[in-house]
């Protein structure tokens, strides 16, 4: 049985201790005032859902919203104090740490083809990320609009239990961030207990007040802002193909993908992927690979004879190498490394939320792009070439060629090559080892994930282009 989800969100946000070690060099980031005119993803622009003026300094309604913040912190409580150090961070941090949390769950755990694919994975973080990034822009174009100082800034009987760095407290971004998540969430994980979500972004509100960051009519416009946003996001994910049956048949030639050991699932993982709506890139088809080596060359038998040689031969090394990368969804593990990044280096609000949405675009539209080919060529695996193989674990239902892991992995390196360059290096040979483990595991041919490293890196030179043009400093 799952553990209830409140139970599973209150462990997951328990305050991080912090090391003595330090930030890492690299990208500088400024204050963030100029992210009030970076590019969104969904809206038309950053003012499209600017509310009206808050209350002005001194009128009735400011003097309420003051006292209640008094009144608050003198009932504090240790619940409070929890809840308000769980969201003295970044505002996307919880929400993104929920996320993944529950990913594991239905990607390990609750096995479910409705999302717990490598596509539908990426899919999912990616229409998270982006609801949380334009939220954000939406807030600051407003916040650098009416410069409103908070409660903490302005009324001497209030703590600043929270420390805001001068960023204007209207409307406040974490309840922007909230709103917009907990409907998103709602929406990929509909068999859950919903309304926590919903529970947990009025948590978000009340101790952003309760800490002194926040007016009410700060958070009630924050809220506003994201569902309005989360709305948009909704709308594009309910068009985006995704929902559409596969009327196709699985074709039966001698080389066509068949069923694999050790379920032997017999359609294979989302055969329309590669026609899914994408986010930068074309579609799905502009980077189309070309054809596979035909199983009679010795292309094709040098690879296979390598993978016969690893069931007999395979080190250690190799199978921990294999088996670390499949442990969770591939794109996961990559919005792990991001999420470590974004602490290590003191990310602001902004730039955290841009960084997660680049990434988690990268690899959807890499999927995209990685299906359309897998489901153009239908390449058998390797364990229907020779029945004799030994993969690590079972080989995975759909096509081989090109790799996934490879394809997404590859588009990942390039953009946190373009946001962390003193760590190029070290993502790029990430990227490279998400591609040789799958050949470790015998599940994929080698020519497999040199053409997916091919093709993921022109998907993340796309990404990486727009990157370039967004209007963000760094």
């Amino acid at each position: 049985m799952i553990a209830p989800l409140r139970s599973i969100v209150v462990l997951a946000f328990a305050p991080l201790v912090a090391t003595c070690r330090d930030a890492p060099t690299g990208p500088r980031f400024d204050t963030e005032e100029s992210a009030a005119t970076w590019k969104p993803w969904v809206l038309a622009n950053n003012s499209a859902l600017r509310p009206s003026a808050p209350p002005a300094a001194g009128s009735a309604q400011t003097t309420r919203e003051l006292d209640e913040v008094v009144a608050m912190q003198r009932a504090r409580s240790a619940a409070t104090d929890s809840a308000i150090a769980r969201w003295s961070g970044i505002p996307t941090k919880n929400w993104h740490a929920l996320a993944l949390d529950r990913m594991e769950v239905y990607w390990v755990l609750l096995p479910d083809v409705r999302l717990a694919t490598p596509p539908r994975t990426a899919r999912a973080m990616a229409l998270l990320n982006v609801a949380m990034y334009d939220a954000l822009v939406a807030s600051w174009d407003a916040k650098y609009t009416y410069r409103r100082k908070s409660p903490a800034g302005t009324d001497a009987r209030i703590r600043a239990l929270i420390q805001t760095r001068g960023v204007p407290s209207y409307p406040s971004e974490h309840a922007a961030v909230a709103a917009a998540a907990a409907a998103i969430l709602s929406y990929i994980f509909p068999s859950e207990d919903t309304l926590s979500f919903y529970a947990f972004a009025r948590e978000a509100g009340e101790a952003r007040i309760a800490g002194g960051a926040a007016y009410r009519s700060d958070v009630d416009a924050g809220y506003g802002i994201g569902r309005a946003v989360a709305t948009q996001v909704l709308a594009r994910a309910n068009a985006d193909g995704s929902n559409a049956p596969w009327t196709g048949t699985v074709p039966s030639g001698p080389t066509d993908w068949r069923p694999t050991p050790n379920k032997f699932v017999q359609v294979p993982f989302d055969p329309t992927a590669g026609t899914w709506r994408t986010w930068v890139i074309p579609s799905g088809d502009a980077f189309r690979l070309g054809q596979p080596p035909p199983t009679s060359s010795p292309a094709f038998q040098r690879d296979l004879d390598e993978l016969r040689l690893l069931s007999t031969g395979r080190t250690v090394d190799q199978a921990n190498t294999a088996r670390y990368w499949a442990t969770d969804a591939p794109s996961a593990k990559w919005e792990m490394f991001m999420r470590d990044e974004i602490e290590r280096r003191h990310m602001p609000a902004v730039h955290a939320a841009r960084a997660l949405a680049l990434a988690s675009v990268a690899m959807y539209d890499a999927f995209v792009a990685c299906w359309d080919s897998k489901f153009t060529y239908w390449l058998y695996r390797p364990i229907s070439a020779d029945p004799g193989l030994k993969p690590v674990f079972p080989t995975p239902p759909f096509p081989s060629y090109p790799s996934g892991h490879s394809t997404i992995s590859s588009a990942a390196a390039e953009v946190f090559a373009e946001l962390f360059p003193d760590a190029a290096a070290s993502y790029r040979a990430k990227g490279r080892d998400a591609s040789l483990s799958r050949v470790y595991a015998a599940v994929h041919y080698r020519f497999d994930v040199d053409s997916g490293d091919a093709l993921g890196a022109r998907v993340g030179s796309t990404i990486v282009n727009y990157m370039r043009r967004d209007g963000a400093a760094r």
